[in-house]
């Protein structure tokens, strides 16, 4: 009985589990669909299984033929003669015959005829799968940008959240001081953010609409970054070259097009040769060539010369001209090698320079993210404005979002290179397929509290080196001992303190500010008191709670 309560909750479990893993959709899944319900790679399909029968066609000419030919006749025949009287009659009968012919020899013009169509076979080949390869190069693009809108609409919703917790400071601080300008400034940018976040959204449903046309299939399960192998392609760029023009659709398409052509110069050619075939025939006539109730019954075997010795110097001009012909497909060649030489060097010279501009990228956004986080600190010791804050806010969503950008231009690079490679499709469909139902999206986070314990080297040096020591190397000698004596007077310590010392250890999140307006005390009060010289903190460290009168 538990065994069966079991399997009635398992069943239930996996099936579940199994319908979420079939919602997610994976770029080799996509590519997989799309070689089976695409209509265009169907037809293409079809188009080459067509193009092979005309090699079939062409190669039946090695085999004989034989023919059946028969006849009814009913005629009234009138003889006149000089010598004796005139005859007449009538012819009422029949004639059949079955002929057997064998080619032999042509010329040259059969093996050559099956040697074009064996050419313009595999330049039809190859077009059709450069044209599949475009297709699959169009589906992997759509998908990623698919991807791509769910980076970008998860980081303009962090943004809202940001700028929504901005405006509720923002309005608190417009209750005390009665300034709403900060107010209006952050809501403009919420409201930018809004924007944004509901034009990606109508983008990515675009995008769905695309990758649909591609696989055949509604795409309402979840997507992931797909696998960029970098070992596909050589890393130097003459030898992706080199491979490039061994191995592009496009140029051996072309090369077979020149073969064909060569085919039909050397089919011209066959023209001033002879013709020799086999003939063996065997036939009977009924009281048509006989007099009446007269059988005749023929058979004969032949071998059939032919031979044309002049036809007005036709095949010679038809020579020329496909000799022409054969020199406009080879310029052609050089034409599309010249382009995919060109594509696969600007492609390989882009794939590795955005790897580059993503690393600068990466180092931008945590400077950035370092910046946001420095301004919040001096917000809350009151050397910056809110204004400042917002706008670093924003070159940091900027510089995530151009980083976002970028990482997918990559993926175009890559694809572009496979594609030119003529290495997209079998590349896709052999490396391992991704389960993008556990493979957790790929999240920016544009709060500058993530980065409240990751400075960099040189922010940490700036933030641990004495007020003075900045102030010093900005300022002239003589406005530096002016400076040390205002700031010497203002920070000596009042005689009157009326209440005992209190200790607060520091919470993740908490900042000078917001312990300043805890305990009612000034940051200046809390600063001094805890020797800080700068207006960084961290989590566990103890902070003293003085409270001074004036």
């Amino acid at each position: 009985m538990k065994g069966l309560i079991m399997k009635k909750i398992l069943i239930p479990i996996v099936l579940f589990f199994s319908t979420s893993v079939l919602n997610a959709l994976s770029l080799k899944d996509s590519v997989e669909k799309a070689l089976t319900n695409n209509p265009d790679i169907l037809a293409e399909r079809k188009n080459q299984e067509a193009y092979k029968l005309y090699v079939d066609e062409k190669e039946s000419k090695y085999l004989p033929t034989l023919d059946f030919n028969a006849y009814l006749e009913r005629s009234k025949v009138k003889d006149k003669y000089n010598d004796r009287p005139h005859t007449s009659g009538i012819k009422d009968g029949y004639n059949a015959g079955l002929t057997l012919r064998q080619l032999i020899y042509d010329g040259g013009l059969t093996p050559s005829e099956v040697r074009q169509m064996e050419h313009e076979n595999l330049a039809n080949k190859f077009r059709s799968l450069n044209a599949i390869e475009n297709t699959i190069l169009e589906t992997a693009n759509s998908y990623v940008t698919l991807v791509k809108f769910d980076e970008l609409i998860n980081l303009s919703y962090d943004l809202i959240k940001t700028n929504e917790k901005n405006l509720t400071i923002a309005k608190e601080k417009e209750q005390i001081s009665g300034e709403v300008l900060e107010t209006y400034q952050v809501s403009s940018k919420l409201q930018f953010a809004t924007d944004k976040y509901y034009e990606e959204k109508n983008s990515r449903k675009e995008q769905l609409n695309a990758l649909k046309k591609y696989v055949g299939i509604d795409v309402d399960g979840k997507v992931c970054r797909p696998i960029i192998d970098e070992k596909v392609f050589p890393k130097d760029i003459e030898a992706t070259v080199k491979e490039a023009i061994l191995k592009n659709h496009q140029i051996k398409e072309q090369i077979e097009k020149i073969k064909s052509q060569r085919e039909k110069i050397a089919q011209n050619n066959s023209s001033f040769l002879p013709k020799i075939n086999f003939e063996l025939k065997v036939s009977t006539d009924n009281d048509l060539e006989l007099p009446e109730n007269g059988i005749e019954n023929e058979a004969y075997a032949r071998i059939n010369f032919d031979w044309n010795l002049y036809n007005g110097g036709a095949n010679k001009v038809k020579t020329k001209q496909e000799k022409i012909f054969l020199q406009e497909q080879k310029k052609t060649l050089d034409v599309i090698t010249e382009k995919i030489v060109e594509d696969i060097k600007n492609q390989h010279q882009k794939f590795y320079n955005n790897k580059k501009r993503i690393e600068v990228l990466k180092k931008y956004i945590d400077a950035n993210a370092n910046i946001v986080e420095v301004y919040k600190n001096e917000f809350e010791a009151g050397t910056r404005t809110f204004v400042d804050i917002l706008n670093a806010e924003t070159e940091l969503y900027q510089s995530i979002q151009s980083l976002i950008y970028r990482e997918y231009d990559l993926y175009s690079n890559y694809y572009g290179l496979l594609y030119n490679l003529s290495l997209l499709t079998p590349t896709l469909l052999t490396q391992e397929n991704q389960n993008c139902e556990v493979i957790k999206p790929k999240v920016y986070k544009i709060s500058p509290d993530i980065k409240k314990e990751e400075f960099s080297d040189e922010l940490k040096e700036l933030l641990e080196t004495n007020v003075s020591e900045i102030i010093g190397k900005e300022l002239k000698t003589s406005d530096i001992s002016q400076y040390n004596k205002k700031n010497t007077t203002n920070t000596t310590i009042p005689n009157n303190t009326v209440k005992a010392d209190i200790k607060h250890k520091v919470k993740y999140g908490d900042t000078l500010f917001s312990i300043s307006r805890k305990y009612n005390i000034t940051v200046k009060n809390l600063m001094f008191a805890n020797n800080l010289t700068s207006n960084s903190i961290k989590a566990g460290e103890t902070l003293v709670i003085k409270y001074f009168d004036n």
